[in-house]
């Protein structure tokens, strides 16, 4: 059984051997050659000799090899030793090439909690959980009309709050985006929906720039039932990418009138179908001194894109 085995290899290693004397170094052909105690070298043939293999592997060492350990001999352009390679070398790449993504922000419709001028795309949307507690969904329909809503999650609540956000994109550009929409918001009852004892806020709103840096400014007009404000708020907010994947945001709401504004300063994080933001919220009165501080923070999974 040896001896066949010998036999068998030493005719295989002909024609390897025969290249490597009639070709140069940089021409000679390189073998794969496996032991049976599954020892692989990528290596050309030196030599051939009666019960010995001499071969040069591609670090340069001199090996030499006896035959009857050899279980495999093949060329490298058709082992398993290349597929194996060329395999963890695309999986390599992948696992780069994801590191390296710069997803786009889905979210440009939105600041940190009021909305901006943009519209979703037709028929992109996102489901929103604020504060654990606090759920909201939104659909994009044709290029100009945002469609918003939500219902609380209060445990133990005899009562739920829920919520509507409809925005008509009238103006939309490159770089410049003009709204105007409503929020709207009251309580649940046992036996209807009290649209009358509701709160919220209609507004109008601005936003300069492109999805890397942008600026959004508008007025709002608070309303409790039928009852309207004189005076309006003034929005202000924004966001800048600094990392290939994070944002900063700012927003202020100020009263027209008051003598305070909130402050809202947070960041980011962009992902494929997910982004999350982080925010502290505070007051500022007109001395610049600040009162008490509250987290806010929201996950968002986009679909659509």
């Amino acid at each position: 059984m040896k001896t066949a085995r010998f036999f068998i290899i030493t005719f295989i290693l002909i024609p390897f051997v025969n290249s490597n004397a009639q070709n140069d170094t940089s021409k000679t052909k390189v073998l794969v050659i496996t032991l049976k105690d599954n020892t692989e070298y990528v290596c050309v043939i030196e030599s051939n000799e009666s019960k010995f293999l001499n071969i040069l592997t591609l670090e340069k060492n001199k090996i030499r090899i006896l035959k009857d350990d050899i279980r495999e001999v093949v060329s490298y352009e058709d082992s398993d030793f290349l597929r194996r390679q060329n395999a963890a070398s695309k999986k390599a790449a992948e696992k780069i090439d994801t590191t390296l993504i710069n997803y786009s922000d889905e979210n440009l419709n939105r600041l940190i909690i009021f909305p901006t001028a943009r519209a979703l795309k037709p028929w992109h949307g996102y489901v929103q959980l604020n504060e654990l507690l606090f759920p909201f969904a939104a659909i994009g329909i044709g290029n100009f009309l945002t469609l918003g809503g939500g219902i609380s999650l209060l445990p133990g609540a005899e009562r739920q709050i829920y919520y509507f956000s409809p925005k008509v994109t009238a103006l939309h550009s490159e770089n410049l985006d003009a709204a105007a929409g409503i929020f709207y918001m009251s309580q649940t009852k046992a036996d209807k929906l009290d649209l009358n004892q509701g709160l919220g806020i209609i507004y109008t709103m601005t936003t300069l720039g492109d999805t890397e840096k942008n600026l959004s400014f508008g007025l709002g007009w608070g309303f409790s039932g039928e009852n309207y404000s004189q005076k309006p708020i003034i929005i202000l907010g924004g966001d800048l990418k600094v990392g290939r994947n994070f944002k900063l945001l700012s927003e202020t709401w100020t009263p027209v009138g008051a003598n305070f504004t909130l402050v809202m300063l947070g960041f980011r994080v962009i992902g494929k179908h997910i982004t999350g933001d982080a925010a502290i919220l505070t007051p500022l009165n007109k001395n610049a001194k600040g009162g008490s501080f509250a987290p806010w923070f929201s996950l968002t999974y986009n679909f659509g894109n």
